[in-house]
């Protein structure tokens, strides 16, 4: 027997009509619309290019080695300050740490100067304190001893991504740097002047150098080997007197580090 034919089901989903096509978009506003995209554009690309020039940078690779040097040069004249008259100091030049990389297609320089400190053998904690104490409160500066007294450091920061850290290399002597950090260049810094052979009791046998900060400190040192030790120094009016340290009330002072000898003069003050 067959069975009338079950009716169609109806369907589910409404007509849809598709949307109209967009009207054509007028030459005119498409001139306006490319306008406005590249006077963004320029715009964009003149603030990047005058807060490059004039605004605050966010991160060390945004500055360069020539604009941090004055930064450095001013830490090294406040951390002399800082650490009073006490001490013997002995500048060094603005020189070259390492080449680097600020990124994997921008090359870079490392850069620091330093300034020695020559004091009293058992005051170089104090004298590290002292220097934190003393320096600008923008610095924010601070001494680190180690419990049982084997280490002694210091850290502040000099702005402009510029790190000062002070260390005791040896009885008598702290070593105080600031140091830029990796940079591109900007331009080259200059080198220090050489200087004719001063006054040289060691027999130190090298190139002698002037170094100066703008305060009226200047240094003048030779490093190399020296034909006599350190015992044949004078001893009256010595700030520090050891197998490898010496420094005199005069600015004479010395330090052998490896067999090599840096003999320094060093006059004026920073006030």
């Amino acid at each position: 027997m067959s069975t009338p034919d079950a009716p169609a089901p109806a369907n589910p989903y409404l007509p849809y009509e598709p949307p109209p096509a967009p009207a054509p978009r007028s030459p005119r506003a498409r001139r306006a619309l490319i306008a406005i995209t590249v006077a963004w554009g320029l715009l964009l690309a003149g603030t990047g290019i005058w807060y490059s020039l004039h605004g605050r940078p966010t991160a060390r690779e945004q500055t360069t080695v020539a604009r941090a040097e004055p930064v450095a040069t001013q830490a090294i004249e406040d951390v002399v300050r800082a650490a009073g008259p006490s001490v013997v100091p002995a500048v060094s030049g603005f020189t070259k740490v390492a080449d680097c990389s600020v990124t994997p297609a921008r090359g870079g320089a490392d850069y620091q100067r330093v300034v020695s400190l020559y004091t009293p053998s058992g005051t170089e904690a104090a004298l590290l304190d002292r220097i934190a104490a003393g320096l600008p409160a923008r610095y924010h500066a601070a001494a680190y001893h180690s419990p049982g007294g084997a280490v002694h450091t210091l850290t502040a920061d000099a702005g402009y991504y510029v790190a000062v850290t002070g260390s005791v290399l040896s009885a008598g002597l702290v070593s105080v740097r600031a140091d830029t950090g990796c940079r591109t260049l900007g331009h080259q810094p200059a080198g220090d002047p050489t200087a004719s052979a001063a006054q040289n009791p060691l027999g130190v046998n090298g190139p002698w150098y002037v170094h100066a900060l703008p305060c009226g400190l200047r240094t003048v040192e030779v490093t190399g080997p020296a034909s006599r030790p350190l015992s044949v120094l004078p001893g009256t009016g010595t700030v520090v007197a050891t197998g490898e340290v010496y420094a005199n009330r005069d600015g004479q002072a010395a330090h052998v580090v490896h067999d090599t000898v840096t003999w320094s003069l060093t006059s004026g003050s920073c006030g």
